[in-house]
């Protein structure tokens, strides 16, 4: 209450601009959601200019138009939710936005027939993607011991059956959400993070089976840490 009054008071004035430092981030849970629902609405009535100071990646994706992300001090990434989200300039930024954080590791491209495969660090076999992405990785300059792999885990897809595409992986560790699962599944030597539909796994141990979606991968420099463009 006590911080809907402070927000209150200020928004009273009917300022131009205003400058919000991490306004809700010592309340619990269910009241930073209402606070945030709150401040978007008191915020889309006035119109003022705000900025929003806060290090919960989901108070800035629910309340800006705009973000701006720094690490110690450097800038970046600037852009709409949706595009640091789907198109995120670098490791942190892929890491930092979104809830589970995005699958990163180690991986290998080759060609494979009339397509290409992605193979993550210590996997026995690879993902199928389509041939243009061994064109774009050449385009960018990129060795392969420099390659990383980012897919978050809506991008991991979870079949129950062997089925064209899909890779043997292990079942390794499931976490209920209510209406969903995230499950960690282990390929080759990593960990790779699958949201599925409740109950669908059924319980650790498992085989399961894999596959990517290539429009949702993102593929990154390991030594710049920077994204390397690919969009398939």
């Amino acid at each position: 209450d006590m911080q809907r009054v402070a927000i209150g008071r200020a928004l009273v004035r009917r300022p131009k601009a205003m400058l919000m430092d991490e306004p809700i981030g010592a309340l619990d849970a269910k009241l930073r959601e209402e606070m945030r629902a709150e401040i978007k609405r008191l915020h889309i009535k006035q119109g003022s200019t705000t900025i929003y100071v806060t290090h919960d990646q989901i108070e800035a994706m629910s309340l800006a138009d705009r973000i701006v992300i720094m690490h110690e001090g450097v800038l970046q990434q600037v852009g709409s939710p949706s595009e640091v989200y789907a198109h995120p300039a670098n490791l942190f930024v892929a890491q930092f936005v979104g809830s589970p954080v995005m699958n990163v590791a180690n991986a290998a491209v080759t060609m494979n027939g009339s397509g290409a495969r992605v193979t993550v660090d210590g996997a026995a076999e690879g993902f199928l993607f389509p041939a243009e992405l061994v064109g774009q990785l050449d385009a960018a300059s990129v060795e392969q011991d420099r390659l990383a792999l980012g897919i978050r885990p809506e991008g991991v897809m979870v079949s129950r059956e062997p089925a064209d595409g899909y890779l043997p992986v292990e079942a390794h560790i499931i976490e209920p959400l209510g209406s969903y699962d995230i499950v960690d599944l282990k390929v080759g030597a990593q960990m790779l993070r699958a949201r599925t539909r409740s109950g669908f796994v059924g319980k650790p141990g498992v085989q399961v089976f894999a596959k990517l979606d290539p429009a949702q991968a993102h593929f990154f420099d390991t030594t710049s840490g920077n994204s390397l463009g690919v969009r398939l």
